[in-house]
Order: structure tokens, then sequence, then C-alpha cells
């Protein structure tokens, strides 16, 4: 009972991000188990009422964040852009080469990707210049990612974004550099990925 009042509340972040959307499926699933106890247990348990609110509540939430994000989704691509993951740039180990081939394919074409801000050491803010990488660890705590699990990005308009653990959502031409070095924390890197942002949410 108090795990799925508990999971109702948390539930709310689910709008935030698709990530969260596993909090209401958390409650629904306690809210189920505790009714059905109640229905095993009538007389020894108590706090019934509360429990239904909390799967009630877990439940609706959960419609509407699901709905939201798929509505988000299937809209937030501009019109003559194509949409891409980290996924897709994941090298294939089966064969030589170190970065993806699906990367040689999107080379010199308008994409949208959605990511997470790494800015450069001791600037944080109208960043014209960054690296994005897909994790949100790897953005906000300090990890190490894979030189091809980042992207530099240079935004071409007169727009800047500045660091936050928000998801950021990027359209513009994509670059593939064969030649390139291991990322320098120091400075925006030239690494295997580049997108020249002519759009930025």
């Amino acid at each position: 009972m108090v795990a799925c009042l508990a999971f109702a509340v948390l539930s709310v972040s689910a709008f935030m991000a698709q990530v969260f959307v596993l909090l209401p499926i958390l409650g629904v699933g306690f809210g189920l188990v505790a009714m059905a106890n109640f229905r095993r247990y009538p007389n020894e348990l108590v706090g019934k009422k509360p429990a239904l609110i909390g799967l009630v509540i877990c439940a609706v939430l959960l419609v509407a964040s699901i709905s939201m994000h798929a509505i988000i989704y299937a809209t937030e691509v501009p019109e003559n852009y194509q949409r891409i993951s980290f996924r897709d740039l994941a090298p294939n180990r089966k064969t030589s080469l170190p970065f993806s081939e699906k990367a040689m394919e999107l080379h010199g074409k308008q994409v949208f990707i959605k990511g997470y801000v790494r800015p450069p050491s001791g600037k944080k803010t109208k960043l014209s210049k960054f690296i994005m990488v897909g994790d949100f660890g790897d953005c906000c705590f300090g990890g190490s990612p894979d030189i091809t699990d980042v992207i530099a990005v240079k935004i071409t308009t007169d727009d800047t974004v500045n660091y936050s653990y928000g998801l950021r959502r990027i359209g513009g031409i994509f670059k593939l550099n064969p030649n390139t070095v291991a990322p320098d924390e120091k400075e925006i890197p030239r690494v295997f990925y580049e997108i020249q942002a002519n759009y930025v949410r």
C-alpha cells in the first residue's frame, strides 16, 4: 500500500523523460499485488482504499505519459530531417571499421538526434560548440564515453545552448571524419561524428 502510494507521487516525473515511465509501471505492479493480497487476506490487512487510489493514479499517469511521449516522438522531427540515434552510430563489431557503416551513409545528410550536452571545460552557458552524448551518466556524472558515443556539435545559426540535465534535440548536417583523434576534454575535439546544427531545441 505504502509503495503504491509512493510510486503514485513519483510517477509524475514520467512526463519529464521516457525512462521515468518505469515508475508508474512499477506503481501499477505494486498496486495489483496489493489488491490481490487484500482479496486473499480481507480481514488481516488494512489500507485497501489508499492502495486502490495509488493504483488508479499510477494507471492514469502511465497511460497519459505514454500517450504524451508517443505524440512528441511522432511530431518532433522537423520536415526534411532524418531521425537517427546514437545506436545507429555504434560500430559493427563484425567489421574492422572503427565507426558505424550507417555513418558513411549519413555523411552530408540532414539529421535529427536527441542527446545531452557535455560542455567544454570551464564554460556552461551560451554554447555554440559542444559535445553531445547519448547517455545521461556520461553527460552529468563524468563518464568516459567511447569516441563513437559522442558527436561534436557546432551551431551554425545565432542560437546557443546552456548546459543542463535536460535532453536536447539537435538537427543539422551530419559529417563523418574518418581520420580523427581521441577526445580532448580541454576543448571541443575532432571526433568521428560532427553535426553542423541549424536546428536546436
